[in-house]
């Protein structure tokens, strides 16, 4: 009797032993089932958010075309916005579908915002335009996998081993929200090799004012085929669509007055080159013949155009041709800013100037033809010639239209015309809203 009870205690903890077993492996096979749909969830909505990032920045890419000097149509611009999002969306993939899926109606969307430094935070106006300007300067994209029985690609994600726990789907949703915002600098991070297309050149702001209004007057009015009735547009209150304060002189040009002689008539301001097809293509050429948008000659033939002109040191104070060269083709980079407070252009700021540009760089001129750069502003001028101080209050969308620098003095030029421009590793200005003459925009933010 007592072997045949010992026998059965040992049958009874072997079967207890199996039992238990058999427990901890269903548990263990369902964690381990729950670990892989968990990590499948995760991986999904990782690859989600990448793809409402890329279609958010994508889209939003567009909103500068209804920003800034002579905007396209916000139903225009947000139409182009969403189509271009979707497509960028399509390319990503996420859990068991090839291409992500947005509806343009439903999951894009447009505002305004701006950065409210008393809170910290973005103040954020989903479907209202900027106040007194018009566009958008905010996109939001959300991707969906939750639309019960949606056969488009946004239907919840079908779980791998939950179904035998009952649960056959998860539903998940990314947001994304990206702003473009004014620039009034540049910085370039610590061992980044990009650059920030930034010429080193400097105009005057109020010339720069008054060639937008000038521009303004040409698209309005036309220009008159007679030299002298050029003369007698006068830039004044009634001639003024710009807001910004005229100047009472000849609004496409200036006198210039020398020696006691009699005046002579400067045209600062002549539609003469167009840009061939597409401008932003980096072969692009300008041929002779009017495009509809004002060139400024911003070559010093006297103290008018912008003190002593020249180019700025963006960078050492002893900028050589070579560096002036690079930049002009490439951008300023993160070692000229070094030389910079904080290294980084953070306007105003004063720069060190040079006298005249050189005929040595007229070769890397002629290869930007076209393309969108970023020009520096000044409002004043200290001690004119190699040692000049320009302080550098704002920048101006530019693209080189044509150049001369060799020949006699009258017939050199660097014409250049206004150019909506996203400036590479440009810095937001968060104090300054986005105005009807911003034509410098930072790349799109994202801040959701």
């Amino acid at each position: 009797m007592p072997s045949n009870h010992l026998q059965n205690n040992g049958q009874h903890r072997v079967g207890a032993v199996a039992i238990l077993a058999a427990i901890m492996l269903v548990m263990l096979l369902g964690m381990t089932a729950l670990a892989i749909d968990l990590g499948y969830i995760i991986l999904t909505k990782t690859s989600m958010q990448a793809g409402t990032d890329a279609a958010c920045l994508s889209g939003g890419t567009e909103l500068i075309e209804g920003l800034g000097f002579n905007p396209l149509s916000p139903d225009f611009v947000t139409a182009s916005a969403a189509s271009i999002a979707k497509q960028y969306a399509a390319l990503h993939s996420n859990g068991n579908i090839s291409s992500s899926y947005l509806d343009v109606d439903r999951d894009v969307r447009f505002g305004y915002a701006y950065f409210d430094k008393q809170q910290g935070e973005w103040q954020r106006f989903w479907g209202s335009q900027i106040p007194g300007v018009g566009g958008y300067n905010m996109i939001g994209v959300t991707m969906r996998r939750h639309i019960i029985a949606s056969t488009n690609g946004d239907g919840p994600l079908p779980l791998i081993f939950a179904p035998v726990m009952g649960r056959f789907t998860s539903e998940l949703e990314t947001t994304a929200t990206a702003v473009i915002m004014p620039a009034n600098g540049a910085r370039v991070g610590e061992g980044d090799e990009s650059t920030s297309e930034v010429l080193p050149f400097v105009v005057r702001k109020t010339l720069w004012q008054k060639y937008l209004r000038a521009q303004t007057y040409y698209e309005t009015h036309g220009l008159p085929t007679d030299p002298i009735e050029i003369r007698q547009i006068i830039d004044n209150d009634s001639n003024n669509y710009r807001g910004t304060q005229p100047t009472g002189e000849p609004l496409f040009g200036h006198w210039v007055f020398k020696n006691g002689l009699e005046p002579v008539f400067k045209q600062d301001f002549e539609d003469l080159w167009s840009c061939e097809c597409n401008c932003e293509d980096k072969t692009s050429v300008s041929t002779f013949g009017p495009d509809g948008y004002l060139e400024i000659d911003i070559f010093p033939r006297d103290d008018y155009t912008s003190g002593n002109f020249g180019t700025v040191d963006i960078g050492a104070n002893s900028n050589s041709a070579s560096d002036i060269a690079r930049q002009v083709l490439y951008g300023i980079s993160e070692e000229d800013l070094s030389y910079l407070p904080n290294s980084t252009l953070s306007l105003p700021m004063v720069l060190q100037g040079d006298t005249g540009v050189s005929a040595g760089i007229k070769d890397e001129i002629e290869t930007i033809y076209g393309q969108c750069r970023a020009m520096l502003l000044f409002s004043q001028l200290a001690n004119p010639g190699n040692n000049a101080e320009f302080e550098v209050i704002d920048m101006a969308g530019i693209r080189v239209m044509h150049v001369e620098m060799t020949g006699a003095l009258d017939y050199k030029h660097l014409a250049v015309q206004i150019c909506q421009s996203t400036l590479g590793n440009g810095i937001p200005d968060l104090e300054a809203p986005i105005d009807r003459d911003t034509t410098v925009f930072t790349p799109l933010i994202l801040i959701d």
